[in-house]
């Protein structure tokens, strides 16, 4: 049988089923086979391998070996009380949190042993004040994922692609007897002492969106992988807890269809820009943009949920000369044009931004009165020229003065990376059922899982979406190991009780 697929296709029997073969699920199927599991299956419902990962561009991590390399320091314990502070003791489990901090640096000494090396400047952070976490790959989490791949097809796992799982399997005593899955209209049973569910979050089922998020608005750009929550259904029908609430990683703001890290999306978060809503209004402190995921909360209560962000061609020349000068590292390769040229090649569509040699033009693109949007600008160049921003209070520094034509307007909206919740489960990645006990041979792994994030995405923690998919898969696959050879792995964290 190949790796790629199989040419016919029969009720099998393995030692361990992943479901989905993404960010989480590689990791968990290769270290399943590391702690000596010998019959490994992946069944992935796309026609490839790496899912959001491929999308991504580095991973959490702590105490690793390249913070302590680069004498940088990152203890878990501070890590682990930053979190919970941002959490607020609230919606999380504290061991699972403890669990994949501890873990994580040794997931990033495992990449490190699998071949795959970080780009110079790393490990960074998101925001400024956050203790360095987030390691960006060579090649970012696309190389990762095909390097684990490749570790796939190295130790024999087999993999089926284009494999819809439509059934947890559990025995009449509670346990795991497979998975039931279809390719091509025709179904089959895969037997197997565990199954380990990694098949993402539901940013592609509207049901499920609508459900956890009645605000949802169909404004809000997905630039993930949809996914359609085909493990949080699956689980919930086998008897999994699921909790009542889950989180949605929402970024913003952004120019709708552009990718996260080009030009004009950049701009749009640099804090010197102004932003206002479609009545003209102000309605943050710019600088919460260093923070795609907070500053989308206040974007997300204005009318429409979208903004424009306004600039002059000043702040356009202080933005270039800014990025010239930056060394962090990007997951786009070098930018072929100027930001000017980007500006005004977009502008020439008028459909997400504007160019104009007066306010009057910026204000009938956006379809309100030129007073409105004239009282705003003036009202903040005020605040420039006193170094004082009377509203938001917005740091000086950033306090750059709209007065150099020709002007820009740039459309901007709230995004969405993925979803995670609400598999509940517990520190070893065990799914728990609706008593809260653990199913016996059943995890879960990655962003289909609850208990590790609550409302907001924790940017104490820099790369944790991806950090913890992938810590957590191995978590699952070390413990369904056990499970199934009856080895002890080695201790995920220290006990905390």
């Amino acid at each position: 049988m190949s790796f790629e697929d199989a040419e016919k296709i029969e009720d099998l029997e393995a030692d361990v089923v992943v479901i989905g073969g993404g960010t989480a699920g590689l990791p968990a199927a290769l270290t399943a086979v590391e702690n000596d599991v010998q019959n490994v299956v992946i069944v992935e419902k796309r026609m490839s391998l790496g899912g959001n990962g491929l999308r991504a561009a580095g991973l959490f991590g702590a105490d690793s070996p390249l913070q302590k390399r680069a004498n940088i320091a990152a203890p878990g314990d501070e890590l682990f009380k930053r979190a919970m502070r941002w959490h607020h003791w609230d919606k999380i489990d504290p061991r699972i949190i403890r669990s994949f901090i501890d873990k994580s640096g040794n997931t990033i000494q495992w990449l490190e042993e699998n071949g795959v090396e970080f780009t110079p400047g790393t490990p960074s952070s998101f925001h400024p004040g956050q203790l360095p976490t987030w390691h960006v790959p060579k090649g970012f989490m696309a190389k990762v994922m095909k390097t684990l791949v490749g570790k796939c097809r190295e130790n024999g796992i087999r993999v089926f692609l284009h494999t819809s799982c439509k059934k947890i399997i559990r025995e009449p005593e509670g346990g795991i007897n497979g998975i039931l899955a279809e390719k091509d209209g025709r179904r089959f049973h895969i037997k197997a002492g565990c199954v380990i569910i990694s098949t993402g979050g539901f940013a592609g089922n509207m049901d499920l969106l609508k459900k956890y998020f009645p605000w949802y608005d169909d404004i809000i750009y997905n630039r993930g992988i949809p996914n359609t929550g085909d493990g949080l259904i699956m689980a919930d029908e086998a008897g999994a807890g699921v909790e009542g609430f889950a989180t949605m990683i929402k970024e913003g703001p952004l120019v709708p269809g552009m990718n996260l890290f080009s030009n004009i999306s950049r701009l749009v978060r640099e804090p010197f820009t102004v932003w206002v809503n479609n009545k003209g209004l102000r309605f943050i402190d710019e600088s919460a943009g260093l923070s795609l995921f907070e500053s989308v909360n206040a974007l997300l209560r204005q009318p429409g949920m979208l903004a424009y962000v306004l600039a002059d061609d000043n702040i356009i020349d202080l933005a270039s000369k800014k990025w010239k000068n930056s060394n962090r590292p990007l997951p786009i390769k070098k930018q072929g044009h100027s930001l000017h040229e980007d500006l005004r090649k977009h502008s020439a569509l008028k459909k997400k931004v504007m160019i104009s040699e007066s306010w009057s033009g910026i204000a009938g693109w956006m379809g309100i009165d030129d007073h409105l949007l004239r009282d705003t600008v003036d009202e903040y160049n005020s605040y420039c020229e006193r170094g004082y921003d009377d509203v938001f209070a917005k740091n000086r520094e950033y306090l750059i003065p709209l007065g150099k034509a020709p002007y820009y307007a740039i459309l901007a909206i709230p995004n969405m990376l993925d979803t995670i919740g609400g598999v509940k489960i517990n520190r070893k990645m065990e799914v728990l059922d609706k008593q809260g006990q653990p199913i016996p041979g059943l995890y879960g792994a990655g962003v289909v899982t609850s208990g590790w994030q609550s409302y907001n995405y924790c940017i104490e923690l820099s790369g944790s979406a991806v950090g913890y998919s992938m810590t957590s898969g191995r978590i699952a696959g070390e413990n369904a190991a056990q499970r199934i050879t009856g080895l002890e792995p080695e201790p995920l964290c220290l006990d905390i009780g």
